[in-house]
């Protein structure tokens, strides 16, 4: 696949405007409200990559996709997964905008989790020469914090908690939410109320 010259690709995106590329790059790091979305809806992850810069967009696109209208961030999952293997080597690495303020080998720990789903955390520990105790905490951070998820197995007469990415958001505890899950909108009979 190629990817067209920035003054050709520049037309495609923002049409007779003549955008310097060195302009461009300054606007999209800093989530310009028009540049930006006008980017990640017409362009591909490799042209916005090709120009941006692979470290620049390694380093930035966490923030910079908190930065997309509701209108542009249904684009933005085709960059997540040129994000998540430009950084993790995996498809499985949520961009989230604490990513590079975690601890280094937090951050290790959920990107090897990202790499191979299915892990306890004692395999995890090992694969990364932590010790497990540090691996736990790591887990009951990450897992607090939503960015994984842990299913209970029995193996061999051992109780072992399988490690998994998350993708969706994580939901605020029943205490902290401010409206009731239940849709509102739907009507409810009286007459289910009372059977219930």
């Amino acid at each position: 696949m190629s990817v067209d010259s920035w003054e050709t690709l520049s037309k495609k995106v923002y049409w007779d405007r003549d955008v310097p590329l060195e302009r461009w790059r300054e606007r999209i790091s800093v989530g310009h409200r028009s540049y930006l979305p006008d980017a990640v809806s017409t362009m591909t992850p490799a042209e916005f990559v090709r120009f941006y810069g692979l470290s620049k967009f390694k380093r930035d696109w966490p923030a910079l996709r908190a930065k997309l209208s509701n209108k542009a961030v249904k684009y933005a999952p085709v960059f997540d997964l040129a994000w998540s293997q430009a950084v993790g080597g995996s498809w499985n690495l949520r961009p989230t905008e604490d990513f590079f303020s975690m601890p280094e080998r937090r951050r290790d720990f959920l990107t090897q989790v990202a790499c191979a789903p299915g892990m306890s955390i004692y395999e995890v520990a090992k694969s990364l020469g932590l010790q497990y105790r540090r691996a736990h905490d790591h887990a009951a951070s990450l897992l607090r914090d939503g960015k994984i998820r842990a299913v209970e197995t029995i193996e061999r007469g051992h109780r072992k908690m399988k490690l998994f990415p998350t993708y969706a958001p994580r939901e605020a505890p029943l205490e902290e939410r401010t409206t009731s899950p239940v849709d509102s909108s739907r009507k409810v009979s009286p007459d289910l109320i009372v059977a219930a």
